[in-house]
């Protein structure tokens, strides 16, 4: 059964959700490494965060594309570029 929505702060909330995960998951590395000047991250991990970031970012273009607040926002455009696995 769905739940009735509250409107378009309660999708932005839901949305923003996603980004809270990857901040708690940064936060949580370097609470790791308090001391250390360098930290490693596994690839499968960093890039689970960008997607999710990527994912959140496509989603609120698409809201304000569709509320018709492009006015007066600017859109930077990024490719990441895929690396190989050297086993």
């Amino acid at each position: 059964m769905e739940k009735a929505t509250g409107g378009a702060a309660e999708g932005i909330a839901r949305r923003l959700s996603a980004v809270k995960v990857v901040v708690d998951l940064f936060n949580h590395e370097l609470d790791l490494h308090k001391a250390d000047r360098a930290i490693n991250l596994d690839r499968e991990r960093l890039d689970s965060m960008v997607t999710t970031l990527e994912m959140y970012i496509g989603d609120i273009e698409g809201l304000l594309r569709s509320t018709g607040g492009t006015e007066e926002r600017r859109v930077v455009e990024t490719t990441r570029a895929t690396a190989t696995r050297v086993t």
